[in-house]
């Protein structure tokens, strides 16, 4: 089922960092197994919507939650990092996986989000890729090398 923004998604619905965390390192160690690839992706944006009210910015980060669980596929794992900072795991199935899913994420994230007072914000989005075992043996190391991708 594809979750739709005016349904119920609630960033709470998403894992937390702590959360996300541990289940990375489940994953990366299912990979180092299987000889998989994973890709670890760090989801910013560059307009935060501190100015303004608190219902306003559950709005859009409700908005955003929902727009990545649109685009996930059963083994991809969401998470709310803190504020608005979101990440993804993925298990790479093709080469071109991960560039097809970050392309998908843009044009959805890129979206206007209406707000309670019918206002339209629109944030971009800023995505960086850490794939293992290359950019990173854990968790920590992945998501500082995806941070800093996000950020050139």
């Amino acid at each position: 089922m594809i979750p739709d923004e005016k349904a119920t998604i609630n960033v709470s619905s998403l894992p937390n960092a702590a959360e996300f965390e541990e289940q990375t390192e489940h994953l990366l160690a299912f990979s180092s197994r299987a000889g998989a690839t994973a890709a670890l992706l760090y989801i910013s944006f560059d307009k935060l919507v501190s100015h303004i009210n608190d219902k306003q910015n559950d709005l859009a980060l409700n908005a955003i939650s929902a727009r990545l669980l649109s685009k996930a596929r059963e083994s991809d794992i969401y998470a709310h990092i803190e504020n608005m900072e979101f990440a993804n795991l993925s298990i790479e199935t093709s080469h071109e996986h991960i560039k097809f899913l970050v392309e998908k994420l843009k044009d959805e994230l890129a979206k206007p989000i209406q707000l309670a007072d019918g206002a339209l914000i629109k944030l971009n989005a800023k995505i960086g890729i850490a794939k293992f075992p290359d950019n990173g043996k854990d968790y920590r190391q992945l998501l500082m090398f995806a941070k800093t991708a996000a950020l050139t």
